[in-house]
């Protein structure tokens, strides 16, 4: 089709009605489709990442919100729970919460599981779990046989059940039938446990594979002794109709003088999902930083895109195309091509959500349902539009300002946003941003991290303009120089370059960093510093033979004794914990019951304030207070702290404040006190210990199990290695996104470079009239940039330090140490990627031999 044709069709359609000119239009774009749209290639690659990257965080975060909400009374087990530690709840108030509906009773405690032969036992570390008849009451427990849980767990022939996770069978190299050893009894294993309803309601830090048996089985066990770490949970499911607060206040009117811990679904569900929602709001920043980028891209190739086609913008308009007939054809032809690339990126987003939800709510044994990914992927699409819209009205601004005339002899001069279309984008990018961050979990913390993502971009905007007008100011001593100053003619494109590739590197860098803190910490701080087993469970008595066994063998040291036993926070200074609280942050201190030791002597952790107690002391009972204790409460020395201990409530000094080392993998209590009159109470203690050789240790786990075996051992160096694992499995994922937030930069930069390709395919030919090489040109190029890469990576690599250490610091609580790939791969990665860049988007301008630089003349 001619442009002559389109030009009187566009004439005809000036002329007549409504419909004559959605023909005519339709008769355009259908042209104009037929030809493609490669040419936008460019944009679609960034709509694709920034929509895959957005749409992956957004339906990953809404579908776990969503399978947290709907698994709530399932997370929790109940409609209330209540748990009390060490001892069960009398019978007068099991009556009263069974008086509210359904109850049911678990125990749970951690224990070791052995079989094999008796004098050479093979043993593991379990989640042992004691449930009666009447679990679960929500959901089901899955198992691979697909047996009823109270069937399996009943008594044949004589032996009692037991479900076990598929881990404990692969690593006690066993099978369904075969027997294991809990405590003094033996269960036979009866079937697979693949879902467990409440599993979340125990945390999500298990040491073990989950064991469930019968709860009328447990004593005979021997494993709920004195002073052994048990918990008693008693789940109610309220009657229908009944009013759930009201059923809720006679629960609490129910609490024994002792204390419990309180929980509803809400609360339950609450905890997991603020681990989730602080993953998901961090990837969200990093999809919200490849969506900003993808939108900038997308900007630049558009215009890009129009400046390559200016002559058939002007072919059009001297044909007698109207205006808004141009700009209606443009802007469907890059709609269209926004459409595929957004279709693409949902498509690779819904699939990838799809397959990590999947993956993500079987090893949290929740369950969720595909379909309700649909409404999401809608509103992620519709704001996602609302970008692209932006983005193409930026894009297409000035399409028509151009003189036809001029336009067809080469002699555009750049022309940016009209205030009126900038208006408009700015409307558009920022409603689809203000959407963006109102679907993640914790829009607070991603309004916190997009501002502070807002600050790099505005430092890396400042600087490119700065560079832009001192290189502008610098007097040319050269062809060289001169050729470089002159690339930097341009301000707004030198700050679109370095914002775009700036805030990727600020992303990997800050990655790289904090893995390398992460990998430093696992490698050098924890493996010197933790123990290799610690021991729970263990009786007084057994502590002696337990130091004289580690004595007598010269591999093993280390050994710690402490004794353990439980407190609840009740009042600071004569206050209600709950009204002394001042850190809303540490109101974990005050639910339910918290760890509790005594000792003569410095525990060895740092003491922030205060002196320790005399080693002989034998008076009223001082307590040293644990860090989080102190900012919970704004507590310090000579402070009274109330606490119960076993339902006797003490009122006690603060004498000192220890730092807290959560890492170390020891034994750490929330409060110690001084010895009296805690030392002659019933309580079990806990050991840990080191070993020089991993046949020592094994050894003594084997003659520890024979001798003392109501004593659970947690081996510590495979809890190490499979944190390390996790760890190595996190890095390689956040990796892969600043890989993902560089790539975006990197097309970013090079639709950046290459709508400025006409301007400098002019400059080359002024330059090649006053005799530089094309090797010249191509250098000054390169050095260009180079300073942009450099601009960038000073900024976004000191962004993505300043970023790492906080994280390391604060969040993470590890040592900061970046390495030195961290320190210099800033500057690496900007030079690099910036002459990639250059390379693909700049040097197509410069002229190739005398005749294409005639015919440029000529042109």
């Amino acid at each position: 089709m001619s442009a002559e044709t389109i030009g009187g069709s566009a004439a005809d359609g000036r002329a007549g009605n409504a419909p004559a000119r959605w023909a005519v239009l339709f008769g355009l774009v259908r042209a104009e489709l037929g030809f493609g749209i490669l040419g936008l290639r460019l944009f679609m690659t960034c709509v694709v990442i920034a929509s895959a990257m957005l749409g992956l965080i957004w339906l990953l975060s809404d579908g776990l919100a969503d399978a947290m909400r709907d698994n709530a009374t399932r997370i929790l087990g109940g409609d209330v729970a209540v748990t009390v530690v060490n001892a069960p709840l009398d019978g007068g108030t099991e009556t009263a919460l069974s008086s509210l509906g359904r109850s049911s009773r678990v125990v749970e405690l951690r224990s070791t599981a052995a079989a094999g032969p008796a004098d050479a036992p093979r043993r593991l570390t379990v989640e042992l779990k004691a449930v009666d008849a009447a679990y679960p009451l929500y959901g089901a427990v899955e198992m691979a046989r697909g047996t009823d849980i109270q069937a399996a767990l009943a008594e044949r022939d004589g032996i009692a059940g037991a479900v076990v996770e598929p881990s404990l069978l692969a690593q006690l190299g066993l099978e369904i039938g075969d027997t294991i050893r809990l405590g003094e009894s033996s269960f036979e294993i009866r079937d697979r446990l693949l879902r467990e309803p409440d599993r979340l309601s125990a945390g999500t830090f298990l040491v073990g594979p989950r064991v469930l048996i019968a709860r009328d089985r447990l004593e005979e066990t021997g494993l709920t002794g004195r002073g052994s770490l048990t918990e008693y949970r008693t789940r109610v499911r309220f009657t229908g109709g009944t009013e759930p607060e009201a059923a809720l206040a006679a629960v609490r009117s129910a609490e024994p003088a002792r204390g419990w811990e309180l929980q509803t679904p809400s609360e339950a569900a609450e905890r997991v999902r603020e681990v989730t929602n602080r993953t998901t709001t961090f990837l969200g920043v990093s999809g919200l930083a490849a969506f900003a980028i993808g939108l900038t891209g997308a900007w630049a190739a558009v215009a890009m895109w129009i400046g390559r086609r200016h002559r058939t913008i002007a072919q059009y308009r001297l044909s007698g195309a109207t205006t808004s007939m141009v700009v209606a054809l443009h802007a469907v032809l890059v709609a269209v091509a926004g459409a595929l690339a957004l279709a693409i990126g949902l498509t690779i987003a819904s699939i990838g959500a799809a397959l990590l939800l999947d993956m993500l709510t079987t090893r949290l044994h929740l369950l969720w349902e595909p379909e309700a990914l649909v409404g999401e992927v809608l509103l992620v699409a519709v704001t996602l539009a609302l970008g692209l819209a932006g983005a193409l009205v930026a894009g297409l601004s000035g399409i028509t300002r151009v003189p036809p005339l001029r336009a067809m002899r080469d002699d555009v001069p750049g022309i940016g946003l009209s205030p009126r279309d900038g208006l408009v984008a700015g409307g558009l990018l920022a409603a689809s941003l203000v959407l963006a961050i109102a679907g993640l979990p914790n829009p607070g913390m991603a309004v916190a991290a997009a501002l502070g993502l807002t600050v790099v971009a505005g430092l890396l905007a400042g600087l490119g303009l700065l560079i832009a007008r001192a290189a502008f100011r610098l007097p040319a001593d050269g062809f060289l120089a001169l050729a470089v100053r002159q690339g930097f003619t341009a301000p707004r494109a030198v700050m679109l370059r370095t914002v775009a590739l700036g805030i990727g590197i600020a992303g990997i860098t800050g990655v790289v960093a904090v893995q390398h803190s992460l990998q430093t910490a696992f490698e050098t701080q924890i493996p010197t510093r933790a123990p290799d087993l610690v021991l729970l469970d263990v009786q007084a008595p057994q502590v002696e033979r337990i130091r004289a066994q580690v004595a007598e063998t010269p591999e093993l040291g280390g050994l710690q004794a402490t004794p353990f036993m439980r407190t609840r926070l009740l009042e600071v200074n004569g206050r209600p914990v709950e009204e002394a609280l001042v850190n809303p942050d540490k109101d974990w201190v005050i639910e339910g019951d918290r760890s509790f030791s005594w000792a003569a002597e410095p525990t060895g952790s740092e003491l922030l304030a205060g002196e320790w107690w005399p080693a002989d002391y034998d008076g009223p009972p001082l307590v040293s207070a644990e860090e989080d204790v102190m900012e919970a409460f704004d507590l310090k020395p000579g402070d009274a702290l109330t606490y119960s201990v076993l339902g006797r409530v003490f009122t006690s000094e603060v004498a000192n404040i220890r730092k807290e080392y959560h890492r170390t993998m020891r034994p750490e209590f929330l409060v110690v006190a001084s010895p009296t009159p805690f030392r002659n109470a019933p309580h079990g203690w806990i050991v840990s210990l080191q070993g020089v050789t991993g046949e020592s240790l094994d050894g003594f786990v084997s003659a520890l199990s024979r001798e003392a075996p109501n004593v659970t051992v947690i081996d510590v160096r495979r809890l190490v290695s499979d944190a390390a694992e996790v760890v190595e499995g996190a890095i390689l994922g956040t990796l892969m996104i600043a890989a993902i937030l560089l790539l975006a930069g990197s097309l970013s930069l090079a639709a950046t470079v290459s709508a400025d390709v006409d301007s400098r395919r002019r400059e080359a030919v002024a330059l090649s009239v006053v005799g530089a090489t094309r090797r010249e040109i191509a250098i000054a190029r390169l050095c260009e940039a180079a300073a942009t890469g450099l601009a960038a990576a000073a900024v976004g690599g000191s962004a993505g330090l300043l970023a790492s250490w906080w994280i390391a610091d604060g969040a993470l609580r590890v040592d900061w140490a970046p390495g030195l790939v961290a320190l210099v791969l800033p500057a690496a990665l900007g030079v690099i990627t910036a002459v990639a860049a250059g390379l693909a988007g700049g040097l197509g301008a410069l002229p190739r031999g005398r005749g294409q630089l005639a015919r440029m003349l000529s042109g």
